[in-house]
């Protein structure tokens, strides 16, 4: 058919005339195509959201697996921070038990079979017995939701600790008074208490304070002897209502 042909339509009606309309050849296809291609649209939105939607599916199956592999190193990383910490103080009797939690069912799975083991020679008592650091109140974490503790540095500098941080008070409804006490964590988890020359670590604020304070160290006391700067918040009654412990860094 040439482009300008028409098509006749006839509508026949009971008790009426016959109606006649003549419709354009490119009409009547558009009339006739535009359902299958509404109906094709409709087929490619539709596999577009599915695929989306498997997309998303997917995504999130990924970020949960990344979660319970992080949680898993995060816990990887603090059991090996425990075992430094213990090989660290060479305390034989933590490291065993440190050890032996690794295989709950067997705690001595690291130790030599029987007939393997000799019974070691017995050691004379020593001459002065020293008493075993508590690594769970050196390392223990407090906070009573009283006081805040921000933008804290400290500095080993000709056998004295500069100390400096912004104290903050959490609930400034109710002043906050009481002191600072600061010390030091060895490696091997012995403890050393500085003291303020000066009262510079003691504090009743409302709101917030800047503390600096310069401290002297204790005479065998070396930096590379330091794993830590112990910082408590203590109120009038001594009880610690803030309390952490911050690494040194290592060169």
């Amino acid at each position: 058919m040439a482009g300008n042909d028409r098509i006749d339509i006839l509508i026949l009606r009971d008790a009426a005339g016959v109606g006649r309309y003549r419709l354009p050849v490119w009409l009547a296809r558009v009339l006739v195509l535009s359902p299958l291609a509404l109906l094709l649209l409709l087929g490619a939105a539709l596999a577009v959201v599915y695929h989306q939607h498997q997309g998303n599916t997917a995504l999130t199956g990924q970020a949960a697996a990344l979660r319970l592999e992080l949680d898993a190193a995060g816990e990887r990383l603090l059991r090996l921070e425990n075992l430094e910490i213990v090989l660290r103080s060479k305390d034989l009797t933590e490291l065993e038990t440190l050890l032996g939690s690794y295989n709950p069912d067997n705690p001595g799975w690291w130790k030599p079979r029987g007939e393997e083991r000799k019974e070691p020679a017995a050691a004379p008592p020593p001459v002065e017995a020293r008493e075993r650091p508590d690594l769970s109140k050196l390392l223990a974490r407090v906070d009573a939701n009283q006081a805040g503790v921000d933008n804290l540095k400290f500095k080993f500098e000709n056998k004295r600790l500069n100390l400096g941080f912004d104290l903050s008070n959490v609930t400034p409804q109710t002043g906050l008074v009481g002191k600072v006490e600061v010390g030091l964590v060895g490696n091997d988890g012995s403890f050393w208490p500085l003291k303020s020359e000066k009262d510079e670590l003691s504090f009743q604020i409302q709101r917030f304070k800047q503390i600096s304070a310069n401290l002297a160290l204790p005479a065998k006391v070396e930096q590379r002897d330091v794993y830590g700067l112990r910082l408590v918040i203590v109120d009038p009654a001594g009880k610690a209502v803030f309390a952490q412990v911050y690494p040194v860094a290592k060169d």
